[in-house]
This record gives structure tokens, sequence and C-alpha cells, in this order.
């Protein structure tokens, strides 16, 4: 069978599955086992790269053993995996990039092809096949190659819309900001990264204070306005990768690889823009009290480090005025 007759064989098989109850990830994992079965591939697979570019998870594969995938998730970098995500790479016996234990997954190879999987000038994950046949890379099969990446870029993009749609729910309608049920999902994933890859995650509590008092006096429209201000002063110095939700007069704040002092100084800016512009209306002025507290360096579970940031919060709100206070500062 010809490469072209292969490559039209799976893509009809493929596709012909889509309208089926099978998930993403399912629908993945059936091109990867295709792929191995008919072009006889060590391993095949697509691997999902979060935003920051950091962070990367086996989204589908076959021929990847269970003890490699985790210990890939103990690397910072895998140079063949960077290499990837900057377009495509071929790689057959000739090339020294063959015989480099770094430039490679699980296995020794004489012919890899890799492609990044983009969508909408986003990179989202790349795809990576290899093979013992040191001829595999004809110019019909890196073709067929670059429509298998194709492919599972598609799978990936779905997976990342459903997340993204899953999360819309989760929104405080006066704030914009998550609900406080949706930040417990992203505690539990975050400090689960954290301790997977071995860097700190730092949790912010901030509470408004006299919000009541300015819902009793002046109404909850006006009360709303202004803390839906202070949300927004609040968000002004965040990354893009950390995480803000509100639940009454309070508002949680999540920042993956940052250490305590660093989750203060972004913080101290915000107490900075409180004490420039007061928030209120009349003689009810808005404050934040902000308890900071970090993993690992506090705990490494929400039942410790939860406590220990409510702790600041009261310690902050006695200091009166616009005030932050750290765990064991």
């Amino acid at each position: 069978m010809s490469s072209v007759d292969t490559r039209i064989r799976i893509e009809n098989e493929i596709l012909s599955g889509i309208d089926r109850k099978s998930s993403e990830e399912e629908q993945a994992n059936r091109l990867m086992y295709l792929l191995v079965d008919h072009y006889r591939l060590h391993s095949a697979s697509a691997i999902a790269v979060e935003p920051d570019g950091d962070d990367i998870s086996v989204f589908a594969h076959r021929g990847l053993s269970g003890n490699f995938i985790k210990e890939m998730y103990t690397r910072r970098s895998l140079p063949l995996i960077a290499a990837a995500l900057r377009g495509e790479v071929t790689v057959d016996p000739g090339d020294s990039r063959a015989k480099d234990p770094s430039f490679r997954l699980e296995h020794e190879y004489k012919s890899l092809y890799a492609a990044p999987c983009r969508f909408q000038d986003e990179t989202i994950g790349v795809f990576i096949a290899d093979s013992g046949d040191p001829g595999l890379l004809t110019a019909e099969t890196r073709e067929a190659f670059s429509a298998y990446a194709r492919l599972a870029t598609l799978f990936l993009a779905v997976r990342n819309l459903q997340r993204k749609i899953s999360r819309i729910p989760d929104v405080d309608s006066v704030t914009g900001l998550s609900t406080f049920k949706y930040f417990h999902q992203v505690l539990h994933r975050e400090l689960t990264r954290g301790m997977k890859f071995h860097h700190p995650v730092s949790m912010v509590f901030v509470k408004v204070r006299h919000l009541r008092e300015m819902n009793e006096v002046y109404g909850h429209v006006a009360a709303d306005a202004a803390l839906a201000e202070v949300a927004r002063r609040i968000k002004a110095p965040l990354r893009e990768v950390d995480y803000a939700a509100r639940s009454g007069a309070n508002i949680y704040i999540m920042m993956p690889k940052l250490s305590k002092a660093e989750a203060a100084g972004v913080m101290q800016q915000v107490v900075q823009a409180m004490d420039a512009a007061p928030v209120g209306k009349g003689d009810v002025t808005l404050n934040v009290a902000v308890g900071i507290v970090s993993y690992p360096q506090d705990g490494d579970t929400e039942r410790i480090l939860i406590p220990y940031a409510d702790a600041m919060v009261h310690e902050s709100s006695r200091k009166g005025g616009n005030a932050i206070a750290v765990f064991k500062d």
C-alpha cells in the first residue's frame, strides 16, 4: 500500500469515528494507534503544552511506557519538544541529532518527525513520531505526517475549547472574577503541579472591608460598583497565569511559581493603588486586608494553607487601612 493510500485510509477511519460518543483523547489515541500500526513506528504522540510553555502533558500516545511519561513530567524542558514548538523537525540517520540521547523521547530511532500543533496562531502542543526505519521520511510520508499533526491539533483544540466553555458559568457577574467553587479546583490543580514540577505556589486572600456598611448606607448598586473597582485594581498587576475568585466580600488569588516575597510585591502594588485613590462613596471608604501564604514553605495541602491565609487576613484587618500580612514573615 502506498503512503498516499495509507494516509487516506487512516484519515477516513478517524473522520468516520467523529460522530461516535468518544472523547477527544480517545479519538486522538485511536489516531496514534493507527499510525504505529501502519508505519511501524516506535511511538506516536501528541504532547499538550500549557500557555506559559513550561508545563507539558501527554494528550495521546502509543508506544511510550508509563514510567517514561512519569519521568518526562519531572523534567523542566525537553530539547526535542522545544525544537518542535518552533517548527517542523525531521531527523534521518545522517543527522547527528539521531544519536543524541537528549533529542528523543523514549526510543532510539533511525527516523523522526515532529511538528507544532498550532491553532489560530497559538501553539497548543506538538506531534512526534519516531521509527527504526531509516527510509521512512519520504516526501509523501512527511506530507502525511504533517496532515496527522493537523488532526492531532484539532483534537487538542476541541479539548481546550471544552475546558474554556466549562469555566463560563463559574464567573462572578459583579467583578468578572471566577467563583470560589472554581478557585478550589484551581487550588488543587496548582498544588498538584507545584508538587510535580517542584515550584512554589502562593495563595493570597483579600478581605474587602466596609463593603457591608456601604451596601447598607448607599445600596447594592453603589456597593457593587465599588467592589468591581477594587477587583479591577487587584487584577491589574496579576499575570495571565494567576487566578482570582470572589465570594461575598472576599477575593482569593492563586499565584503559581511565585514565592511569598514575590506575591507580597505584587499585592503591594494593589495597596499603593488603594491608598493613592481611595474607593468608596460619601464617608464610607473600602479597604483591603491581605493575607499571604505559600506552598511548600507553609504547608502542602488546602487543609493547612487556608487557615493560615485566613489568620493573615485577620492580622491585616487589625492593622487597619490597606494592609498586608505574610505568614511567618
